[in-house]
């Protein structure tokens, strides 16, 4: 299980610098993140890399991480009243990173996990990032409709991240209304409720500078996890048969990494394919499938999908191809 142990690492690392090394500081912990992550994909082999049967409860791993995660956010909050301006972005950009890359992995292995308690520990993840909505829309909406038009989450061929981002954030919410539209969309009220209250919360009983950091870091975490939702399947579209009907999500629907080393760092989630065909299995045992692999790992592609062209020039004849 210690060798799932790196986003501890890298959520210790930010305290650890503020306090050591100074208030920006914590933007070494990004730098070295963003370093490891690429970096495996040119030093560590490819290979299936699941644990099956090797024994262990990998999840109690997750159950560790999304409070450590959680008590990381609550500190921040706490100390970025007496930080400086500089200090103040640094902790809001890393607190926002980790949340966005490991916080979201291990809130998503709670809500697929089936059991409520623990189901519990994720949406009070993604209330700490201001995106409560989004597990009905991944789960009921992402889910079922990944590969189509209809999944606000899949972005399409030559679409940039930038269009990208302004048609899902909107779309995700409509998605999450349709589906609890037949309940009278109580979850979603409630989801307004603890957000507005716990916004009214941080501002009157700590500051607006408070209040301030937290939506910083929850925007920097909703944007880290809107990137990987846009290179996890890019231009891989679902067809339909002369019958009309749609063809099944396969292993060809979405971007993998099959590198070992990589996928050690994120909760295994590069072997994308293999969560979509199994999306209650543990992330341990999750298989490289024979899917589409990104060129430079999911790290070195998130980046790579903020400067549109060189992401089109690189990616665009690659989804084509696995398109025909």
């Amino acid at each position: 299980m210690l060798r799932y142990c790196g986003p501890f690492l890298f959520l210790f690392s930010i305290p650890l610098f503020y306090y050591a090394l100074g208030p920006t500081a914590p933007l070494f912990s990004v730098a070295l993140l963003l370093l490891a992550l690429t970096g495996a994909e040119f030093v560590a082999a490819r290979g299936d890399g699941s644990e099956a049967g090797m024994g262990g409860n990998f999840r109690l791993l997750i159950w560790l991480y999304i409070p450590l995660q959680l008590f990381a956010i609550i500190w921040g909050v706490m100390v970025s009243g007496e930080a400086s301006a500089a200090g103040f972005a640094a902790l809001a950009i890393s607190l926002g990173v980790t949340t966005g890359v490991f916080g979201v992995l291990a809130a998503h292995e709670a809500l697929h996990s089936g059991d409520q308690a623990k189901a519990f520990l994720g949406v009070g993840l993604l209330t700490a990032m201001s995106y409560r909505h989004i597990r009905i829309a991944h789960i009921h909406g992402h889910h079922r409709w990944a590969g189509t038009e209809k999944d606000a989450a899949t972005a399409r061929l030559g679409e940039s991240f930038y269009a990208f981002l302004l048609r899902t954030l909107q779309g995700q919410f409509r998605e999450a209304w349709r589906v609890e539209r037949r309940r009278g969309g109580r979850r979603l009220l409630l989801d307004a409720g603890v957000m507005l209250v716990l916004f009214a919360a941080i501002g009157f009983f700590i500051g607006p500078r408070a209040l301030a950091f937290f939506l910083g870091q929850s925007a920097v975490a909703i944007l880290v996890l809107e990137l990987f939702n846009y290179v996890a399947h890019y231009g891989l579209a679902r067809t339909r048969g002369a019958d009309g009907k749609l063809e099944a999500l396969g292993d060809h629907h979405c971007w993998n990494s099959s590198n070992v080393l990589a996928n050690h760092l994120i909760f295994n989630m590069s072997r994308h394919s293999h969560h979509h065909r199994r999306p209650a299995a543990s992330f341990e045992t999750l298989k490289a499938r024979p899917a589409p692999e990104l060129p430079f790992g999911y790290a070195a592609s998130i980046l790579l999908a903020l400067a549109p062209p060189l992401w089109r020039l690189v990616m665009d004849e690659k989804a084509l191809t696995w398109r025909a």
